[in-house]
């Protein structure tokens, strides 16, 4: 007796686990979800954007940050991306042929986070992707995508983790910018030639605009370009030579307009794209015009190189004045220059290897240390500053809140780095126009589901957007390119997948008034099709129990029907829960016709107001291998491998 009940115990134990692991093993597909609360929206990565001000709605955050990256350039003809958290170097691209001596400079990162750099010798500009954020261009297809990674995790880049140029395939345009030779190429495709020139055609100024496209400024041709951000044409070439100006460093306000720095001619050049041909001006400041800063209060500060001072300029009117030039010892051979949100002007002094800090009206408030020759400064994600050595291979990251170095990082092998551009692009995202971004992964739970509809709920004033692409993965590792979502509109070239990365943006044009997001909502694609079954399943019970439940269902859907037609009837046996659906919402089909999800409204026990999913398998006949399992809104889920019964994915509606 004792081992008959002890068999029947085991038995039941069997039973019990056997359901349990059928239960949480099926992988139901997910169908719809809708962000619109703050947990939701903390599942995701924001980047400028919060839900504090306003809960459990998304609007521009009033901090001033950017994404967690540096873009260095290296006097190895190369650009290190580096994390400004860590500190370690992340990747390392060529900026063109091996032994072309580019000399890359003036790295300026877009609103996507990407790169664009400019070989001042060579007479070119190459854009580089952000490989995080999915920007990059899979040339040869097969899936992988070739390009520079810490495939030692060591945290320096050398070797093989540096690809030959042509191969990276995050390095996704070369333009060339010399006259008579102006193109768009695929890196590894133009023949040449290249200048080998430092005065000509010298590609200096480079900015971005609200437009995510980029305008570059040529020293010794006195040409600008206007290049597309996003396939490296060149829209517009305008001639400055009338104005005499040789660009050698540029920024773009918040009004649209860009400064360009004359260098030895001591000029600012103004120039406003708003019109057509553009409307340009000049500013002499009366002396050697290097580095220029703006702050979040409408100034222009520009550094003096070897005259030893530094310039504020109102730039709130089209008219701009200089408030002020302070002629300073401190400053001798004076750089780059950048603001913090404070508004403090931070200035590399290649002259002393300092970077100065001063407050708005110049007064000096640090002088910290740095090493051999500091070129460039920059403002990272956190508010901290970074100096960039051209006299060494170091680059560090200053604490504001001690005026004290915190972090050094050695960029080995690069020979040191000249740039004093906005190399975190801190000064696109919060300057020049205010973006935010929330990005957010949503897991359907099965493999090559049928992406259908991205849908929003929106407030948009005049001279603001929210805009929202989409990629789709079965691993959470390679993704598919990026599609831009429209309102409520059907994807059309996102492929099936699991996970699907939902990127919104939130943009400021013009004004101060943000956008905000509601919510959101992802629903898969409804896919044409018909199934039907009926049978018994399992209900694991306490001490060592089991019930039973019984089911049936019919669904079914065809092209251009509004939703799918079709009722479920569900009876848990043992607590006599009746479930009984009113309305179908959803079906999805996998392709091989083996698996099905559909979704509805119902009724427990007369009672409206629940909704239902249900996941089932098709094995073949006569069932006994289906599968069924059922979750519903109020918490409840069942199901397993039938007691009895059949299900059937048909071939055809």
């Amino acid at each position: 007796m004792e081992r008959k009940i002890a068999t029947l115990a085991l038995f039941a134990i069997l039973i019990l686990s056997m359901a349990a692991m059928l239960i949480s093993g099926v992988n139901a597909l997910v169908s719809s979800r809708t962000y619109t609360l703050d947990a939701d929206f903390d599942e995701g990565i924001l980047v400028g954007v919060e839900h504090e001000t306003v809960h459990d709605q998304l609007q521009l955050s009033k901090e001033v940050t950017t994404l967690p990256f540096l873009w260095i350039p290296n006097e190895d003809d190369t650009v290190s991306k580096v994390d400004s958290i860590t500190g370690r170097e992340l990747a390392r691209y060529r900026t063109g042929p091996e032994g072309f001596d580019g000399e890359p400079s003036r790295t300026t990162v877009d609103l996507q986070g990407n790169c664009w750099v400019g070989n001042r010798y060579a007479g070119t500009v190459v854009k580089i992707g952000l490989y995080e954020a999915g920007q990059y261009i899979d040339r040869n297809g097969n899936g992988i995508i070739e390009t520079s990674q810490d495939t030692n995790g060591d945290g320096d880049i050398t070797g093989a983790e540096i690809l030959p140029w042509g191969q990276d395939e995050c390095v996704l345009w070369e333009v060339v910018v010399i006259p008579g030779f102006e193109g768009t190429y695929v890196p590894g495709t133009y023949p040449g030639p290249y200048t080998h020139d430092w005065g000509y055609p010298g590609p200096r100024s480079i900015a971005i605009d609200m437009y995510n496209n980029v305008w570059v400024g040529c020293w010794g041709s006195m040409l600008f370009y206007y290049i597309d951000g996003a396939t490296g044409a060149i829209l517009k070439t305008i001639d400055v030579s009338p104005w005499y100006h040789h660009a050698y460093g540029a920024v773009m306000d918040g009004n649209g307009i860009l400064w360009s720095s004359g260098q030895e001619y001591g000029d600012i050049l103004r120039l406003d794209p708003s019109t057509d041909p553009p409307t340009i001006t000049q500013l002499y400041m009366g002396h050697f015009v290097y580095g220029l800063g703006l702050d979040y209060i409408g100034h222009l500060f520009a550094a003096g190189w070897s005259w030893s001072c530094l310039s504020k300029v109102d730039i709130s009117t089209p008219t701009p004045t200089i408030e002020w030039t302070q002629w300073k010892w401190e400053t001798y051979c004076a750089r780059g220059v950048v603001c913090t949100s404070d508004n403090d002007v931070w200035v590399a002094v290649s002259g002393y290897g300092t970077v100065n800090r001063y407050d708005n009206d110049g007064n000096l408030e640090a002088i910290i240390p740095v090493g051999n020759e500091p070129a460039g400064v920059g403002v990272d994600a956190a508010g901290k500053v970074w100096v960039c050595n051209l006299g060494d291979e170091y680059i560090h990251r200053i604490d504001p809140a001690t005026n004290t170095i915190e972090l050094s990082k050695r960029i080995v092998g690069s020979g040191g780095h000249y740039t004093y551009s906005d190399f975190t692009g801190i000064v696109s995202r919060t300057i020049t126009t205010k973006i935010g971004t929330w990005t957010v992964v949503f897991d359907s739970e099965a493999a090559d589901t049928p992406w259908g509809t991205i849908s929003w709920t929106s407030y948009e004033p005049e001279g603001t957007s929210i805009t929202v692409k989409v990629r789709s993965s079965n691993d959470n590792i390679t993704w598919s390119t990026w599609e831009t979502a429209a309102n409520g509109i059907p994807l059309s070239t996102t492929p099936n997948g699991r996970y699907l990365q939902i990127e919104t943006t939130l943009q400021i044009f013009t004004g101060e008034v943000s956008p905000v997001l509601y919510d959101l909502t992802v629903q898969t694609r409804l896919t044409p099709g018909k199934v039907t079954g009926g049978g018994q399943i399992v209900i694991p019970l306490p001490c060592f129990k089991t019930g039973k439940a019984s089911f049936g269902f019919n669904i079914m859907y065809q092209e251009g029907d509004s939703a799918p037609n079709g009722e479920l009837q569900y009876v848990d046996h043992t607590t006599k829960m009746i479930v009984h659906s009113h309305n179908m919402t959803s079906l999805v089909v996998s392709s091989d016709k083996t698996k099905a999800t559909f979704t509805g409204e119902c009724t427990i026990n007369g009672v409206s107001g629940f909704t239902f999913k249900a996941y089932v398998e098709d094995n073949g006949e006569p069932g006994k291998n289906d599968i069924f399992k059922i979750t519903l809104s109020n918490g409840y889920s069942a199901g397993g491998i039938l007691l009895n019964g059949n299900i059937q994915i048909h071939k055809k509606p």
